[in-house]
């Protein structure tokens, strides 16, 4: 292990309040040195992720933007390994990372193997957080050139039609974070005009959330050239990783909330109703964790 590398794991292995900038900057100053050894431990994570499992844990995360803000292809396969978690351990080893991070990391370091991605899409044992990324990462690939776009076309209207089976066989299923309706968004950010038949049949059988998707302007969006889809996305902090900072700058308020400080409650008003002083999220209303689903088809399906 390098002497930087030694000198910088320790500081990076736990969350901080505040974050460690300082060493952060740092290494990305001394890529060339100590990227092998990030790959590395990512690669040791994937083979056994319990060390990411402990509480305040992030080395992991760090390693992995590190290695996608430099493009290491190297770090593509064991990242894609990791997915495979199930739903309990994904969340505790991603975070709110596997919402808005971890596709377009993947994406980040894809090698220009579409099969790592299609090989975490279908495995219905993963978590659907880490599969609805895998099919976030071959889109976003397939925008940035880094996958060829046809095969990723062909993938994502074959697992397209297998969702819709799906949701026909059980209208229920789309209750836990239905597929769908990023597969339709993938298929309009990749230009798929031929695909619009099928989009409009899963919106006629009411497959699609269409108080999330607006068929009209998805008609309208399909048709843009490449470069304004890309541009869209980048636009809205879905492209590929660039600065580390706005992946972890939320850090410290979600993992470090303030214990609440309550003063004593008068004997008498023990039998006053209790007021709710915070803003309750209803079942329609957008999830909190910033997704950009409804808080019934993401955290509240739980």
């Amino acid at each position: 292990m390098s002497d930087i590398w030694s000198a910088l794991r320790p500081k990076l292995e736990y969350l901080t309040n505040p974050l460690p900038l300082a060493d952060l900057l740092q290494a990305d100053g001394c890529r060339v040195k100590i990227a092998p050894l990030l790959v590395a431990e990512l690669t040791a994570l994937a083979d056994d992720p319990t060390p990411a499992q402990a509480d305040g844990y992030v080395l992991h995360l760090y390693v992995m933007l590190l290695l996608a803000r430099w493009r290491e292809t190297a770090a593509y396969r064991p990242l894609a390994r990791l997915g495979h978690l199930d739903e309990t351990r994904v969340d505790t080893v991603f975070g709110q990372l596997v919402h808005g991070s971890y596709g377009r990391c993947l994406a980040s370091t894809c090698d220009g193997d579409l099969t790592p991605l299609t090989t975490l899409a279908d495995d219905a044992e993963a978590s659907r957080w880490s599969r609805a990324a895998a099919l976030e990462a071959m889109t976003l690939a397939a925008l940035e050139a880094r996958l060829p776009p046809p095969p990723v076309i062909d993938f994502l209207e074959d697992f397209g039609a297998r969702e819709a089976d799906r949701l026909r066989t059980d209208p229920d299923a789309g209750e836990h974070f239905p597929l769908l309706d990023g597969i339709v968004g993938h298929l309009v950010d990749l230009g798929a005009a031929a695909a619009l038949p099928q989009i409009r049949e899963w919106f006629a059988a009411g497959l699609v959330d269409d108080s999330y998707l607006d068929l009209t302007q998805l008609e309208r969006d399909i048709l843009r050239s490449p470069d304004e889809r890309l541009a869209a996305l980048n636009k809205a902090g879905h492209g590929l990783i660039e600065d580390l900072m706005p992946e972890i700058e939320l850090w410290p308020i979600i993992h470090h909330v303030p214990p609440v400080e309550m003063e004593p409650i008068p004997l008498g008003a023990l039998r006053q109703p209790i007021v709710r002083e915070e803003t309750k999220v209803g079942r329609n209303d957008p999830c909190p964790c910033g997704s950009g689903r409804k808080y019934k088809k993401c955290h509240g399906a739980h």
